[in-house]
C-alpha cells in the first residue's frame, strides 16, 4: 500500500509539476484536453476519458447460448465498459461516484476501497415490498418499480445523483444489472451508470492494495427506515 500511495503522489507531483504549452489561449488550450487548475493558477492535463457505459462493440452469450452483439440497453457486466480489466484506471477520480449494492455483511468481510455501500435487497428492492417485514423503497418489477413509499423516488435520487457519474458493483454483477434496469425505469440517464461487476472478479494482484479484506469480522445488521409515508 505505501508504494502505490508513493507512486500517487509522485504522479501528483508530475501532472501539478507539468505546464502547459506556452504563448496559447485559454480556448487554444482547453480545446487540446488541458483544463484549468485553481491550485496551481494553471493549466493540468484532463483525466482520461470514460469509455461507454456499455461496450456495443462487445459480443454475448444469450439464452440460446449464441454470440450475439451487446446493445445500448443490456446492462450485464458482459457487456460493461468498466470491469475489472479496466476498472483501476478509473479509480479515485472525483467525478464518479463508487457504489458497492451488496450488503453490510459482505461489504465488511471483502470490498474495494473508497467504494461506499448501498444494500440493493435490504433498502432498494423487494418484489413484495410493503409487506411485513420487507421496508425495502420500490417492489413490483425492476422493469416496472412500484414505489412503496411517497419519498421512495426523492431517496432514490439523493442515493444515486442523477447529476453524476456513478461506478455499480456487487458479487457477481447480476445485483447491479437489475439495480440499473430500476433506475432506467425510473428516468435515471444510462450512459452515467456503469456495471463494473463484483468483488468476486477482482482477483488479479493489482486490485491486492485497493481491497479491504477482513474475512474475520462478523456482522448483523437490521435494515428499516423511519419516518416515511406509505404509498396507500
Amino acid at each position: 500500500m505505501k508504494k502505490l500511495i508513493a507512486l500517487l503522489a509522485a504522479l501528483l507531483v508530475l501532472a501539478g509539476c507539468s505546464s502547459a504549452p506556452a504563448q496559447k489561449t485559454d480556448e487554444e488550450l482547453m480545446a487540446e484536453g488541458w483544463v484549468k487548475n485553481p491550485l496551481e493558477n494553471g493549466y493540468v492535463a484532463a483525466p482520461a476519458e470514460l469509455p461507454a457505459s456499455v461496450d456495443t462493440t462487445k459480443t454475448y452469450k444469450n439464452a440460446e447460448e449464441k454470440e450475439v452483439a451487446c446493445e445500448a440497453n443490456n446492462f450485464t457486466n458482459a457487456c460493461a465498459g468498466v470491469n475489472a480489466s479496466n476498472l483501476h484506471e478509473f479509480l479515485g477520480r472525483d467525478d464518479v461516484l463508487y457504489i458497492d449494492l451488496r450488503d453490510y455483511v459482505d461489504y465488511g468481510k471483502k470490498h474495494l476501497r473508497n467504494f461506499e455501500v448501498i444494500p440493493y435487497f435490504a433498502y432498494i428492492f423487494n418484489a413484495e415490498a410493503g409487506a411485513e417485514g420487507k421496508p425495502q423503497l420500490f417492489g413490483g418489477t425492476v422493469a416496472e418499480p412500484v414505489a412503496t413509499y411517497e419519498e421512495s423516488v426523492e431517496i432514490m435520487e439523493v442515493l444515486f445523483p442523477k447529476d453524476k457519474t456513478i461506478f455499480l458493483m456487487c458479487q457477481g454483477g447480476g445485483r447491479v444489472a437489475q439495480a440499473m434496469t430500476l433506475l432506467e425505469a425510473l428516468g435515471w440517464d444510462m450512459t452515467k451508470i456503469y456495471n463494473v461487476g463484483g468483488m468476486g472478479q477482482y482477483t488479479e494482484d493489482l486490485y491486492g492494495d485497493l481491497t479491504t479484506n477482513a474475512g474475520e469480522l462478523g456482522l448483523e445488521a437490521t435494515y428499516s427506515f423511519e419516518g416515511l409515508t406509505p404509498v396507500k
